[in-house]
C-alpha cells in the first residue's frame, strides 16, 4: 500500500518532527493582542515576536491575516450559547442571548466588524444566528419573518456592542471618570438651542449617569416588543 500524501501544512517538516506551536496557541495569541492593542496592532510580525517564533511558524497554522481574524472571533464566541436555556421562553430567550452577546462583544471590542464575515471559519457565530432564528421559529413566524426577526436583532446587539465602547485610555490616564467624561458631552448638548434640539436637551441631564448595559437591554426589550405586536 502506497502511503498517504502529505498535506501542504505538513509538507517539508522532517518526519518525525513535531511544531512547537498550535492553532489554539495562534488564535488565543491573536486574541490577546487585537484585546491588547486591536485590530491594526494583528500583523504577522507582532504575533510572531508574541509567541517567540518565526513569521513562517504562523504561516504553518493560517493563510493569511484575515483567517487569523476569522479564526480569532470565533474563538470569542465560543462560549456565548453556554449559559442559555433555549427551551425557556423565547422571549427570555432572546434577551438572553442577546446580552451575553453583548458583554462578549464588549470585552472584545474588535470582534464586531468580523462576526459572521466567513461562516465556515465562524462556526460559533453561525450557532449564534441559528439559535436567534430557532427562538423565533417557535412564535409561528413565516420564513421571511424569522430571517428579518433574527437579522435585524443580531444586527441591533453587534451594532450596540460597536457602538458602546468604554472610555477612551487618554481620559482614564488623565484620571477623568467615566461620568465626566459623559457629563461633557452632555453639557456640550445643554449648550444647543433648545428649540432646535429639544430630544438632545430632554436626555442631557440624566445622560452622564445612564449605565449602557441597562440601555441596550431595553433597546432589546423594545425590539421584541415590536415582534410581539406582529404577532397580534
Amino acid at each position: 500500500m502506497s502511503p498517504a500524501p502529505e498535506s501542504k501544512r505538513t509538507r517539508g517538516r522532517p518526519r518525525g518532527s513535531r511544531p512547537a506551536l498550535s492553532l489554539p496557541a495562534v488564535v488565543d495569541a491573536s486574541v490577546a493582542l487585537l484585546d491588547e492593542a486591536g485590530q491594526d496592532a494583528l500583523t504577522f510580525r507582532a504575533l510572531a515576536a508574541r509567541m517567540e517564533t518565526g513569521v513562517g511558524a504562523i504561516y504553518h497554522y493560517v493563510t493569511g491575516r484575515d483567517e487569523l481574524l476569522d479564526r480569532a472571533t470565533n474563538a470569542i464566541l465560543a462560549d456565548v450559547l453556554s449559559g442559555v436555556d433555549v427551551r425557556e421562553d423565547p422571549f427570555e430567550v432572546l434577551r438572553t442571548l442577546s446580552a451575553t452577546l453583548f458583554e462578549t462583544l464588549q470585552a472584545h471590542e474588535w470582534a464586531g466588524a468580523y462576526l459572521l464575515r466567513d461562516t465556515t471559519m465562524q462556526p460559533n457565530s453561525l450557532r449564534i444566528f441559528e439559535a436567534m432564528g430557532q427562538q423565533f421559529m417557535r412564535m409561528q413566524l413565516t420564513s421571511a419573518q424569522c430571517f428579518n426577526a433574527a437579522s435585524g436583532l443580531l444586527s441591533f446587539v453587534v451594532g450596540s456592542g460597536a457602538e458602546i465602547r468604554e472610555m477612551p485610555a487618554a481620559f482614564l490616564e488623565e484620571g477623568v471618570s467615566q461620568e465626566e467624561h459623559l457629563q461633557e458631552f452632555a453639557d456640550a448638548w445643554l449648550a444647543l438651542d433648545a428649540h432646535e434640539f429639544p430630544f438632545l436637551h430632554t436626555i442631557a441631564r440624566g445622560f452622564a449617569q445612564h449605565d449602557d448595559r441597562e440601555q441596550f437591554l431595553a433597546g432589546v426589550d423594545i425590539y421584541l416588543a415590536g415582534v410581539r405586536a406582529q404577532l397580534g
